[in-house]
C-alpha cells in the first residue's frame, strides 16, 4: 500500500514538470476527441436498442420517465467500453514518451534497455480492447439483473475493469524491461498492488474532466509501481 500512496504522489508532482507537461497536454487534447467520438458512438447504439426506439408513444413516455436513469446507465456503460480501450490505443503514441519522463527523473538508473516498437504497443493495446470490451459484455446480465442488489453491480464493475486496466497497462511497461515469463512472475508477485491501481485508474476514466487526462496518469502509475517492486530480484 505505501508503495501505491508513493506512486500516486510521484506522478501528481511530476504533471507541471515541463517534459511531462507536454506529453500531458497532448495526450489530453488526443483523448478528448476520443471521449467524443465514443459518446457518438454509444449513443447511436442506445437508439438502436429494441423498444428504446418504440413508436409507442405510451412506452416513449414511460422510458424517458420512470426508466430515464437506464438510459443514462446504459450511456455512460457503453462510453467507457469504447473510451477506454480507445484512449489506450491512442495513447500508445505517446507512451514512450511518458515512461521516458517517469524514468528519467525518478529512475534514471533502471531505463529501459529493451523499447517495443509502435506496433506491438498497438498490438498489446487492441488484445486489451477485445478483452474489456468481451468480459464486460459477458458479464452484461450480472450488471441488469442484479442491479438492485446494493453495489453488486459496482463491485464486480470496478473488480473486473481494474484486473483488466491493470493487466493491460502493466504489460506495455513490463515489456521494455521483462521477457513474457519474467513479466509474468513480477505481475504475480505485486498482483493485488496492480489491481488497486487498476480500480483507481476505472474510478478517473469514469470521471468527467479527469477522463482526458486518465490514459497519461495510468501509464505514469504503473510506470511507478513497476520501478517501486524491484523487479530486478526476479
Amino acid at each position: 500500500m505505501n508503495k501505491l500512496i508513493t506512486g500516486i504522489e510521484r506522478t501528481g508532482r511530476q504533471i507541471l514538470d515541463r517534459p511531462f507537461l507536454k506529453v500531458f497536454l497532448l495526450g489530453m487534447f488526443t483523448t478528448a476527441g476520443v471521449l467524443l467520438l465514443s459518446f457518438v458512438l454509444a449513443n447511436e447504439i442506445i437508439k438502436e436498442i429494441p423498444l428504446y426506439a418504440s413508436g409507442w408513444a405510451w412506452w416513449q413516455t414511460f422510458v424517458n420517465g420512470m426508466l430515464g436513469w437506464i438510459y443514462t446507465f446504459s450511456l455512460l456503460f457503453i462510453v467507457f467500453i469504447f473510451f477506454v480501450p480507445i484512449s489506450t490505443l491512442i495513447i500508445s503514441i505517446f507512451l514512450d514518451d511518458v515512461i521516458d519522463c517517469v524514468e528519467d527523473k525518478f529512475y534514471p538508473h533502471k531505463k529501459a534497455k529493451n523499447r517495443k516498437n509502435f506496433l506491438h504497443l498497438v498490438f498489446l493495446s487492441v488484445r486489451m480492447m477485445f478483452f474489456i470490451i468481451f468480459f464486460n459484455f459477458l458479464v452484461l446480465p450480472i450488471y441488469m439483473l442484479f442491479f438492485w442488489v446494493p453495489f453488486l453491480s459496482v463491485i464486480v464493475f470496478y473488480l473486473l475493469n481494474g484486473y483488466l486496466l491493470g493487466w493491460g497497462y502493466y504489460e506495455m511497461i513490463a515489456f521494455r524491461h521483462l521477457g513474457i515469463k519474467e513479466a509474468g512472475v513480477h505481475r504475480k508477485s505485486i498482483w493485488f498492488m496492480i489491481l488497486l491501481a487498476g480500480m483507481i485508474m476505472t474510478f478517473l476514466f469514469m470521471l468527467p474532466i479527469v477522463q482526458f487526462v486518465a490514459p497519461i496518469i495510468s501509464v505514469a502509475l504503473i510506470c511507478h509501481l513497476f520501478h517501486l517492486s524491484e523487479f530486478e530480484e526476479i
